[in-house]
């Protein structure tokens, strides 16, 4: 990724004049002078610039003095102004103030804030911050963590093991230095970790479904194996007969018809009481119906009687009107007289009776009624069968039967079926995205070897560690750091013994780095490195002098530097910047005729980063 920083400027509280730094395109710019002058503080500034979440700039005489840092650069062929102020005892500012148009800016004022700019700068990294792309830390990817081979700061320079300032980056995860590191070199694509992400995704779908559908059908199979063994039970208990073949379809309706016809048997006893009830009751009521039509009969031969009785008085009648004529005794006519009273009070009573008519016929009809409905309800029971075994323990297994095929039934209602067919769609998406992503071991052979060659061809510049000058150098992603092998024998080697052969090898790291990156035209690492110190191996304190035989070590250090330059910008036609601040005096470059080498600033007689006009003096 093309990055040019053209130069750093200090506004100051005093309202002095600002302080600039210029740097040149394609150019080793040194800061050199001695210890405690602010000259670490530039890469501070420039990450500070570039968004830090902390502030790294030393407060003494620097950051009590400065009012607004910023940074003046183009990337990928735009040019961008950056400023922020500054914070007050080591606490950072979100006031920020940003342009990218070439405008001159007199003072800073805030015009966008932090995660606006953030937004910006992660486009021109080629992050797209519109997709999850997480590392395996699960944070967002920024841009930030690719600055992260940018610099080889002072606290790796001589590490033995330790090849990144993770902690200056604020990467607390191994692996997700390593997703960052293959990334940068060409292996992974930001597009493959949002595949992996969804792809992880799916296979927790899938995982999920898998293990739902397994679960119904153990389920299902439960449900099957117990309705088979209570099919068997009932063979073993003579309720079955043994030739019926099991189906499961039909199980269940084979066992609840033997279930329902016990508890018709079981029920007997209860149905004859009932119908030997309703018999009492229809026999009561069929004797109250014979008495009601009993009496209507006595009454109708009553009345039928009396019709007689007053029939009888007709002859009697006719010889009282002309007994004259027929009998001539006394006796007998006292005789007729007294009859025809008789039958005259006969015929009175009649006329006076209340059984000439039957008054019980709504009485008759209601008993009737009550006689059909006992009929209908005797026939609406169920019919008394015979008892099929009068075996205690069968009618008990019958009610253990009942209950288990209630539980089975009630199972059988619960069991669900996932469509297969999401689980398809789910492994064919699977194998769709599976197949679209990069095959990163693959790739990191092979852009591994590419980086070892890079690493390799600086390696072969150094003249200063003879003891391994035929070593083989690898680069270990496993393990993140640098390993050397003597090409006869089997084992890579883990110390070289000698912080400036550890400088050295972080130099050639970085370098051979950046020079992959260059040739494979990366996107996400911009295009310098900042190095602190390659002479503090060199320098036991302040005031101290390079010894004699450690000079020709540190220019071998320097034209390292100088050739990887000139390899950059005249073999590969690209561009690069280093940023160098050092102990040593420019002559050791100048003298030596390092023609990449640019000095920025001296810190010497008293002048440091913050120019003496520019600190406030003290009262």
């Amino acid at each position: 990724m093309r990055f040019q920083l053209n130069n750093i400027k200090l506004w100051f509280k005093n309202d002095s004049q600002p302080k600039v730094y210029e740097f040149l395109p394609n150019k080793v710019n040194v800061i050199t002078g001695g210890a405690t002058k602010g000259k670490t503080s530039f890469m501070s500034i420039i990450d500070y610039c570039l968004l830090s979440n902390k502030s790294r700039i030393i407060e003494k005489t620097i950051n009590e003095n400065v009012l607004w840092y910023s940074i003046d650069f183009n990337i990928n062929g735009k040019h961008f102004f950056i400023a922020r102020k500054s914070g007050n005892s080591g606490s950072i500012s979100s006031e920020i103030c940003f342009y990218d148009t070439d405008e001159i800016v007199e003072k800073p004022s805030p015009n966008i804030t932090i995660e606006e700019l953030k937004k910006v700068i992660n486009k021109e990294f080629s992050i797209d911050d519109k997709g999850d792309y997480f590392l395996a830390n699960n944070k967002l990817i920024s841009y930030r963590y690719f600055l992260l081979f940018n610099s080889i700061s002072a606290d790796i320079i001589i590490n033995s093991t330790n090849y990144f300032d993770k902690a200056y980056y604020e990467i607390d995860s191994d692996e997700a230095l390593r997703e960052i590191f293959l990334m940068a070199i060409g292996v992974d694509k930001m597009q493959n970790i949002k595949n992996r992400k969804e792809l992880e995704d799916i296979q927790k779908q899938i995982s999920t479904l898998q293990r739902k559908i397994n679960k119904e059908k153990r389920s299902k199979e439960n449900v099957e194996l117990s309705l088979y063994s209570l099919f068997n039970e009932c063979k073993d208990n003579n309720l079955i007969d043994v030739e019926l073949e099991y189906k499961s379809d039909e199980v269940i309706d084979v066992i609840f018809q033997i279930v329902e016809e016990y508890v018709v048997l079981a029920d007997n006893e209860k149905t004859f009481n009932k119908i030997d009830n309703l018999n009492k009751e229809k026999r009561k009521i069929n004797r109250q119906i014979s008495s009601i039509e009993k009496f209507k009969e006595e009454i109708n031969d009553y009345n039928k009687n009396l019709n007689n009785y007053g029939d009888s008085l007709k002859p009697i009648e006719y010889i009282n009107n002309n007994f004259n004529e027929i009998i001539k005794s006394h006796q007998v006519l006292v005789f007729l007289k007294g009859l025809e009273t008789s039958l005259n009070e006969i015929r009175e009573s009649y006329v006076k009776s209340d059984f000439k008519t039957f008054t019980y016929q709504e009485d008759l009809n209601q008993l009737k009624e009550q006689q059909n409905k006992i009929i209908l309800e005797i026939e609406a029971l169920p019919k008394i069968k015979p008892t099929l075994s009068n075996e205690a323990t069968k009618y008990i297994f019958i009610g253990t039967l009942k209950n288990k095929l209630n539980q089975i039934i009630e199972e059988k209602s619960k069991l669900e079926v996932t469509d297969s067919k999401y689980l398809d769609k789910l492994n064919k998406d699977y194998e769709n995205l599976e197949a679209i992503i990069n095959d990163v071991e693959s790739a990191k052979h092979v852009m591994g070897d590419e980086l070892n060659n890079s690493i390799m061809r600086n390696y072969s510049l150094i003249k200063s560690m003879p003891e391994y000058k035929d070593y083989i150098v690898r680069f270990d992603v496993e393990n993140m750091s640098l390993k050397l092998k003597n090409p006869n024998e089997l084992f890579e080697i883990e110390t070289t013994g000698s912080s400036s052969n550890y400088m050295f090898l972080h130099l050639c790291f970085y370098l051979g780095l950046h020079e992959h990156l260059i040739k494979f035209n990366d996107e996400h690492v911009p295009s310098f490195l900042f190095i602190d110190q390659p002479s503090f191996p060199y320098y036991s304190g302040e005031g101290a002098q390079v010894k004699n035989d450690d000079k020709g070590k540190l220019v071998d250090a320097f034209s390292l530097l100088n050739s990887f330059m000139q390899y950059i910008v005249e073999e590969l036609k690209g561009n690069f910047q280093i940023f160098m601040v050092e102990h040593a005096p420019k002559e050791y470059w100048e003298n030596n005729w390092f023609n990449y080498f640019h000095t920025v600033a001296e810190f010497t007689d008293g002048i440091g980063l913050i120019p003496n006009y520019a600190i406030k003096q003290k009262e």
